[in-house]
């Protein structure tokens, strides 16, 4: 298949349902309507027939969706038929957190090494994953194949952190830091604000209230 520029808003819109769609094959269910997904996931089915249709479509008219065949396909298309290996920089409690999560190797995404500078939590371990110095960690990413970096520290750190990793030809970052990194053309960043989230909550519970009170 010949590759598009598909919009931000598509892909964001694809892990959704790849989660629907594994749900539907783990209750057995084999094939769907657009009309049918889109009663699930509160999306049109217009919606959904317009962002399947940037990578072929899947669909049969008159039948729907295959529903094993698309989950596998949409997995294809995020890269989960591939692994992924990651580090974690910073192993204080979020760090620790997105460690002991285990739904990642589910998907493909590896935990391989986490680093961090204070001597204390150096040679700690998080499922078996020690904790090293981050003066070991450009040697570590170019040995061990790591594709995807977390970080997982302060805003202050954060910046200096990313030009290492850079340096090192990581192929993205997956950053909870609460700051927006740019790097270079052609690495990868998912910027995570946790308080933006709930900033957002707080806003619609806000609007929902009586009187906007």
């Amino acid at each position: 298949m010949e590759e598009k520029e598909i919009s931000q808003a598509v892909i964001g819109r694809l892990p959704r349902y790849f989660r629907y769609l594994g749900e539907l094959k783990d209750e057995g269910v084999e094939r769907i309507s657009s009309q049918d997904l889109s009663e699930l996931m509160k999306v049109t089915a217009s919606q959904i027939r317009q962002d399947l249709n940037n990578f072929g479509g899947f669909g049969q008219q008159g039948y729907g969706y295959n529903v094993e065949y698309l989950y596998h396909e949409i997995g294809k298309i995020l890269g989960l038929d591939r692994q992924h290996n990651f580090i974690i920089i910073g192993a204080g409690n979020l760090g620790r957190a997105l460690g002991n999560y285990i739904n990642f190797e589910k998907r493909g995404f590896i935990f391989r090494g986490m680093f961090d500078e204070n001597p204390a939590l150096i040679g700690s371990r998080i499922r078996g994953v020690k904790v090293m110095p981050m003066n070991e960690i450009e040697h570590f990413i170019r040995e061990n194949d790591i594709d995807i970096a977390v970080l997982a520290i302060p805003k202050s750190g954060a910046v200096a952190v990313a030009e290492k990793l850079v340096r090192t030809g990581i192929h993205a970052i997956w950053n909870f830091a609460h700051v927006d990194l740019n790097v270079p053309e052609g690495i990868q960043v998912e910027n995570v604000h946790l308080s933006d989230s709930l900033m957002k909550l707080s806003y619609n519970i806000r609007k929902a209230a009586p009187n906007g009170e």
